[in-house]
């Protein structure tokens, strides 16, 4: 693994002139200055932390990315108990970053030791973000399988939910039939159109089709009570 320059907290660049440093997952970047940034990223930017005045100066608040939290208590380089969600979050941010600013070197702390190398912190940190993008990746599959309902509501007639071929975003060349679809570890199901005909979408490639019903067998499916089962619409009138 190569090695890289890393810089003590207390003798890191100061910014100055059109330069500003920002910290991130212990990782010096230099870029632009703080009018060109907050012109650059709008007028939403106040609530990224670069050394300066926008935050104490050799401080990684890698945090604050992901929390929100300004405080002296928020911006800080902890991560450990963040979901693997907030952590892909993170990466996202320092991708983005990175792709705007020149890299400098590493703060020696946390993430990387004096020799340059990562720490067991960050091994974890970066393993927290290969779930993260697994469960993204498995939440991507499971909305093709299973594309939210269409949904309204009104004083006059109750509620409806339907299916189209583009409902919830996802364009496909089936329409399906709404049904609920219940996760685990969800408190309510959520409304879900489910493809008719064709094989289980889980059935392995290759192998016959057992069934011409797509995917109206899966375990964790329900029927909407009162909606006849091949309907592409569902209404329920109020009371």
């Amino acid at each position: 693994m190569p090695r890289y320059k890393s810089k003590i907290k207390q003798h890191l660049p100061q910014s100055r002139g059109d330069e500003l440093f920002l910290e991130m997952g212990s990782r010096v970047l230099r870029g632009f200055s703080e009018d060109r940034f907050l012109s650059w990223c709008g007028a939403g930017a106040g609530q990224v932390h670069v050394r300066g005045p926008l935050s104490p100066a050799g401080r990684d608040a890698s945090r604050a990315f992901v929390t929100g939290d300004r405080s002296a208590a928020g911006l800080v380089d902890h991560v450990s108990d963040l979901s693997s969600s907030e952590m892909l979050t993170l990466q996202s941010w320092l991708s983005f970053y990175e792709k705007n600013y020149k890299f400098v070197g590493r703060v020696i702390g946390r993430f990387y030791g004096e020799d340059g190398l990562p720490t067991p912190e960050l091994t974890q940190a970066e393993a927290m973000i290969r779930r993260g993008a697994e469960a993204g990746r498995g939440a991507r599959e499971e909305k093709r399988t299973f594309p939210p309902c269409n949904a309204e509501w009104s004083s006059s007639r109750g509620r409806r939910l339907w299916c189209s071929p583009e409902s919830g975003g996802v364009s496909r060349d089936w329409t399906g039939v709404p049904r609920k679809l219940y996760k685990p570890g969800a408190k309510e199901p959520r409304c879900v159109c489910v493809r008719t005909t064709g094989p289980p979408s889980n059935q392995a490639r290759g192998l016959p089709a057992h069934t011409n019903r797509g995917d109206l067998d899966h375990p964790h499916l329900e029927e909407y009570a009162g909606c006849p089962p091949l309907a592409v619409t569902c209404s329920f009138p109020l009371p």
